[in-house]
């Protein structure tokens, strides 16, 4: 008589989200680590911008839609666990979205202030001041802020869209 053994390996929805492209989409996910196993990972609609056996950081896609990041080991050559992460990009909520920071640090992420939103393209005015009321910036548009070599600080922004002027801090991270 043969037996036939069939080994079921856990398959694991480790999470699943939903952001909005107005947010900052550069996460950090991870898995359960054991020492004895090699960590592989895919990814569907982002980019990996750094991965340490069972971490890894991920750029995801601005286009609204679903995406994918696989993860799964190996040990001695022989499969082992699997999990998928599910992430859904919806369309920023808010008309207007004024993010509360950025970091032109060089690293490749948060380098420039934009504003977002379904009212970003609608911008009549857009000015930025430093500390002292100074104006660093001043368009009649919608521009992305680099720092401009400006030091870490806390900076005013004013905008007038849709006949409605929006002041707010933001703060610049070196």
């Amino acid at each position: 008589m043969k037996w036939w053994v069939l080994l079921l390996l856990p398959f694991q929805v480790f999470a699943q989200d939903t952001y909005n492209n107005c947010e900052d989409l550069v996460k950090t996910y991870y898995v359960q680590y054991d020492s004895e196993k090699e960590y592989y990972w895919e990814i569907d609609g982002g980019n990996i911008i750094s991965q340490d056996q069972n971490i890894v950081t991920v750029q995801w896609q601005q286009e609204v839609g679903e995406c994918t990041l696989l993860a799964w080991t190996t040990n001695y050559s022989c499969m082992g666990d699997t999990s998928e992460y599910s992430v859904s990009i919806t369309e920023c909520p808010n008309s207007i979205y004024l993010p509360d920071a950025f970091t032109p640090d060089k690293d490749g992420i948060n380098e420039v202030y934009e504003i977002k939103g379904t009212s970003a393209n609608k911008i009549k005015y857009m000015a930025i001041y430093d500390r002292w009321g100074g104006k660093i910036i001043e368009a009649d548009a919608n521009i992305l802020w680099d720092g401009n070599n400006c030091p870490s600080g806390i900076y005013g922004l004013v905008i007038l869209v849709n006949n409605q002027r929006y002041v707010k801090n933001i703060i610049l991270i070196r």
